[in-house]
């Protein structure tokens, strides 16, 4: 059971400042044209953005910013050497220039993905874009003469279109957070932080990019150290002179960054914290439904645009989705612990001759390291009811809600928004199962009822195919029974087959080997429980699902899946009292059958198994020792 951890690389960037998004583009016109009208278009805009005239450098620009709308073509853009011709723009010496250059090269990057960032990269993007914030940071001056009103917002713009590409680069590539450590891009951020002067879009887009800059880095971090009463002063500002939607995910970004201080600075911090947990608990408040009930009656059934307080109302909803989002993020890094293990395991020699079942910790689980929260903020975990406030963002939207979104494109964002926080809600709930004690959960009872309750849901339709959202409702599940199987409760007493068999489907037809790996190890764990509660009426289940762990071994065509279901059958007949169970489904024969199977699959995938590799190392150096184990004890019953 691995404890999530939030990745550098997020799904909706599109609107991170809560600015109306990048206009809608036609993608179609760009994706029928052939290949040689396409090169011939890209050259024809290449040269205008290299021309004299200002005009036609910002038309090249904005055709650039529409044509990376399509994927291919964004990656094609950024091979082609963008960054080397649009690059010297970002400090160009007109200001829509700058705004605009930034804008297109984040678009490219966050359309081309892995091969735009490197391509970005490697064509030096972060040198043009380092010197445009040194700039800010040496010579930018706001003022609020009403002659110079124009040219401040144009600054505002270009200055947030750099920024948040800054913060598109680091959140997706280890080479861009390693030159900004270089450029001391960190401290030249936190100029950035006084709201009287750069207003609440500047700080906001600055925080969230040091959000990023700053996860795993302690460089940034020490940077950081010097403006925590800084950021305890962002979490007191009022609504009165912003929009509350802004003041909401401005302070759930600011939660973020104290939250990163106190994991890697040695201080007394825990009131920061605790303050830190009641605000990202104030974000959870807002009701998702509430919200979707006003957005389904204002979106209009049409596929048109529509504009004024529609439009509003629209965009600060999102944008509370999103704050609801990050702190579900910030929640799940803050209960989580980096893992380490030896993963150098010979894989190929890996069968000890003893026979002690001492040289081998039955109970030694992969992954048990406990990590116990400070009890100041366990407390407000308590008072703020934090798990039922993440259990509720699990909740998925109503069917007729669904349908009155689908109709429209802004509708069907809404909609992809809300499945990201329902699979990111699964996640951060996995950790704290992980991490919290149980009665801090709500007791046995209240794990267990949301162990059910989430199979029930994603497993209603058979033969479930929205992979994300099954992945990470299978990792909440699999931690809520490890949980379960620790503490051996008797509430599975009355569990008949007809119960699991979704989930036996489940594993069964999902073409997904982490979801698998998470159902088997939920079968695993549920073994072990009811052979501890050794009630009669679980004896026929209990075997039903031993040979279906077994069988699995046998038509699994991932190694290091094999290895999961090894590992949970290997869990579950570690118990003395489970001798007379594996006499009678031949467990110890079956193992020697499978041996050679999982070896052979070892020996072909093992320079593919990444991380993995522990999993399987571990199974692999274990196997034979506890089937000779276990072979001494059946002889015996």
């Amino acid at each position: 059971m691995g404890k999530q951890k939030r990745e550098r690389r997020k799904p909706s960037k599109k609107n991170p400042t809560g600015l109306p998004s990048v206009k809608d583009f036609e993608l179609a016109e760009a994706e029928n044209i052939t290949n040689e009208d396409q090169e011939n278009a890209l050259q024809r805009v290449y040269e205008d953005v290299q021309s004299a005239n200002v005009e036609e450098v910002l038309s090249g620009l904005q055709t650039l910013e529409s044509m990376s709308c399509n994927s291919k073509l964004a990656v094609q853009i950024a091979k082609d050497g963008i960054a080397k011709l649009i690059g010297p723009l970002l400090v160009d010496r007109n200001v829509l220039v700058r705004a605009e250059s930034a804008m297109t090269l984040r678009n490219i990057a966050d359309n081309g993905k892995a091969e735009a960032y490197e391509s970005l990269l490697k064509d030096d993007i972060m040198t043009p874009l380092c010197s445009l914030l040194k700039q800010y940071y040496t010579d930018w001056q706001l003022t609020l003469d009403q002659n110079e009103k124009n040219k401040v917002n144009d600054e505002k713009k270009a200055f947030v279109q750099a920024v948040t590409l800054l913060w598109t680069l680091c959140e997706n590539n280890e080479l861009a957070v390693k030159y900004s450590n270089q450029e001391d891009l960190a401290c030249i951020l936190t100029k950035f932080f006084d709201i009287t002067i750069y207003g609440i879009e500047i700080v906001t887009v600055t925080v969230q990019c040091l959000l990023s800059l700053s996860e795993d880095n302690t460089t940034a971090i020490d940077k950081l150290k010097s403006c925590e009463n800084t950021l305890l002063q962002l979490l007191n500002i009022e609504t009165n002179d912003f929009n509350i939607s802004d003041v909401i995910y401005l302070k759930t970004a600011v939660t973020g960054l104290l939250i990163s201080l106190f994991n890697y600075v040695e201080n007394d911090s825990m009131s920061t914290v605790s303050k830190g947990v009641a605000v990202l608990s104030e974000t959870l408040s807002i009701d998702c439904k509430e919200l979707l009930s006003n957005l389904s009656s204002i979106l209009p059934h049409e596929k048109n645009t529509f504009l004024g307080s529609a439009r509003k109302k629209v965009q600060d909803s999102r944008k509370i989705f999103g704050s609801q989002q990050l702190a579900l993020e910030i929640l799940t890094n803050l209960c989580s612990e980096e893992q380490e293990s030896d993963n150098d395991s010979n894989l190929d020699n890996s069968d000890c001759e003893s026979d002690s079942i001492d040289d081998v910790d039955m109970d030694d689980k992969l992954f048990t390291a406990k990590f116990s929260l400070p009890m100041e903020v366990i407390e407000v975990f308590n008072s703020c009811n934090i798990i039922k406030k993440v259990w509720d963002k699990t909740l998925a939207v109503d069917k007729d809600t669904v349908e009155i979104l689908e109709q429209n494109v802004e509708g069907q964002a809404i909609l992809q928004q809300m499945h990201t926080l329902n699979c990111t809600a699964y996640l951060c709930l996995n950790n704290l199962i992980s991490h919290l004690e149980i009665d801090i959960l709500g007791g046995m009872e209240n794990v267990y009822r949301m162990w059910a309750d989430i199979g029930t849901v994603i497993f209603k339709d058979g033969n479930p195919k929205n992979i994300e959202l099954l992945e990470s409702a299978t990792t909440t599940m699999r931690a809520a029974l490890q949980r379960l199987s620790e503490a051996k409760p008797n509430i599975f007493n009355q569990l008949t087959l007809t119960d699991i068999e979704l989930m036996l489907n489940g594993e069964r037809q999902c073409p997904n080997a982490n979801v698998r790996a998470n159902l088997i190890r939920m079968l695993g764990n549920l073994v072990l429980i009811l052979i501890n509660s050794g009630t009669p009426e679980s004896y026929e289940l209990i075997k039903y699902v031993s040979t279906f762990l077994l069988n699995t071994c046998t038509v699994e065509p991932k190694a290091w899946v094999i290895a999961e279901s090894l590992d949970a059958i290997m869990d579950a007949y570690s118990e003395d009292n489970s001798d007379q169970l594996a006499r009678e489904i031949k467990l110890t024969e079956t193992l020697r059958d499978v041996i050679p199977r999982f070896k052979n699959i070892v020996g072909q995938q093992k320079k593919t198994l990444g991380d993995n590799i522990a999993i399987v190392s571990t199974v692999n150096s274990n196997i034979t020792r506890f089937i000779k184990y276990k072979e001494k004890r059946i002889k015996n019953v």
